[in-house]
């Protein structure tokens, strides 16, 4: 039985290797290692792989910031001029992309490794454990 989506995921969101868990996968904010430190998994799999990651961030970043101009407008309105959330809006449409940009990259790891399972060409070291082994019942 292969790792669940849900574990894949769950390592995703933390910014860890969707295969082994392993973390410190960034030497700066925005420069993802090629190849996890921990089991070698190259995160570059196909050409326009980043490209998920790309289009996860933009939905992101436009979510907040439409979330944040229907809840500003719901409470303030009509007191509060509509500059304000512009403004407010157009500094997120900056900051949030940045600030999501290593969880969108290993957030789309994880979902990219769900649709594609691992196979001998992902570099992966050998003694990696690729599935999770159910426990035995019974003698």
């Amino acid at each position: 039985m292969a790792l669940p989506a849900s574990v894949l995921l769950r390592r995703g969101f933390v910014k860890r290797c969707p295969v082994c868990g392993h973390g410190h996968l960034f030497r700066r904010w925005v420069h993802m290692a090629p190849d996890c430190p921990g089991c070698g998994f190259r995160f570059h799999r196909d050409e326009g792989q980043w490209l998920g990651s790309w289009f996860l961030n933009v939905c992101v970043t436009q979510g907040v910031v439409l979330a944040l101009i229907v809840g500003l407008v719901a409470v303030s309105w009509p007191e509060r001029p509509p500059a304000v959330a512009l403004g407010v809006a157009v500094v997120l449409a900056v900051a949030v992309p940045v600030l999501f940009f290593p969880f969108s990259r290993t957030i789309w790891a994880a979902i990219d490794l769900a649709m594609r399972p691992l196979d001998l060409h992902d570099g992966v070291a050998p003694g990696v454990e690729l599935e999770q082994t159910a426990p035995r019942r019974g003698p």
